[in-house]
């Protein structure tokens, strides 16, 4: 089955033969086919984050403004975009993005100038940009940049290398990053898309895949498959609730242990029920099926915006440096949703920069 990104490179070949293929349904008239960031803007238009111009073009060259930055981002991160007032002087309730504004002050995504300011209108260089998507999003902290026009006395030295080694954020084939010069639209397509999707960086797209092969090797109840994925030093972790992977760890099985997995007659204590406190008291075999796999899942195509950030944020203080692929099973119609289920893949780097699969943290509603 394509991908999404193929299924839009196809459409962009597609759309090429036709005389005007500006107009068609994924690209803009000034964003052609060929265009370096043409699939980020794709994906963030369909996704409802960025909007064109009413002549129909992006002008991917034009500088963004700090306001429709905070939008952007606002968009991507599903904030509260009410009208309410931001608390600058120079922000007032009626205008447009005064919700995203004031999200983002109550997020720590952005500040003011002093004096009170906003600056909605002024110009974003690409290390405030950089700064605004390191306090929006998650990222583990990462050895020092080597852009030769960095220094550790940048205010965004940090951010720049956080995200650089997570491969979000790129510089130019003379090795600058160009911190100070305005970032523009095209280029704050590509930093949000890649910040908020990671299948647009190869490497995560990679791992994706490795995800997509490890849930059918579990679907298959193939755990010595599974275990090919393990480190023989830190083994794997199983985690009934992420919250409870912090308070209680989980069980954790050696990598010469899960090939074993489902023939494993021993109880277990995986965890402690959400709400009520239980003992979840299992052998391998039960856990499968009331936890790890109780839910249908499916592949995925690309990794997707959480429906449940607080799973997320909860696996990251358990496993900082970890990335995580959220595989989602939505609930039904009859209980309203209400019982869904997520199963969540963790995985970190090796000493020799391989992905290795650490924990498997499920999640669900709780009362």
């Amino acid at each position: 089955m394509k991908t999404f990104l193929s299924l839009i490179a196809a459409a962009i070949l597609m759309i090429s033969s036709f005389s005007s293929p500006a107009k068609a349904i994924v690209l803009f008239d000034d964003v052609p086919g060929d265009h370096p960031f043409a699939l980020e803007i794709a994906f963030l238009h369909e996704e409802g984050i960025i909007n064109g111009h009413t002549d129909g073009t992006f002008r991917p060259d034009d500088p963004v403004i700090r306001s429709h930055a905070v939008a952007m981002i606002g968009r991507a991160l599903n904030l509260d975009d009410s009208p309410r007032d931001p608390g600058f002087r120079d922000v007032s309730v009626s205008h447009e993005f005064s919700g995203y504004i004031a999200s983002a002050v109550d997020t720590g995504i952005i500040v003011g100038y002093p004096h009170n300011y906003f600056r909605p209108d002024w110009t974003v260089t690409r290390a405030q940009t950089v700064t605004m998507l390191d306090r929006a999003l998650h990222f583990p902290d990462a050895a020092d940049n080597n852009f030769r026009d960095m220094n550790e006395g940048h205010y965004a030295f940090d951010a720049v290398s956080r995200l650089a080694e997570q491969g979000v954020a790129r510089g130019y084939p003379d090795n600058t990053f160009r911190p100070d010069i305005a970032v523009t639209r095209a280029q704050f397509a590509a930093f949000l898309a890649r910040a908020i999707e990671p299948s647009f960086i190869p490497e995560k797209q990679d791992l994706l895949m490795t995800a997509n092969e490890i849930l059918a090797e579990l679907q298959a109840e193939d755990f010595e498959d599974v275990a090919a994925y393990v480190s023989s030093s830190e083994g794997l972790t199983f985690c009934p609730y992420a919250g409870g992977c912090i308070d209680n760890g989980g069980v954790t099985f050696t990598k010469a242990q899960l090939p074993g997995f489902m023939n494993d007659s021993n109880d277990y204590l995986w965890g402690y029920e959400d709400g009520s406190g239980f003992e979840i008291n299992l052998t391998p075999a039960e856990y499968y099926d009331e936890y790890l796999m109780e839910a249908d899942y499916n592949a995925k195509e690309r990794y997707g915006r959480s429906e449940h950030p607080m799973t997320q944020e909860l696996i990251h203080q358990k496993y900082p440096e970890a990335t995580v692929v959220e595989f989602y099973y939505p609930g039904t119609d009859e209980y309203d949703g209400m019982d869904w289920q997520s199963l969540n893949m963790v995985f970190e780097k090796n000493s020799n920069g391989d992905w290795v699969l650490i924990a498997i943290v499920n999640d669900r509603w709780t009362i």
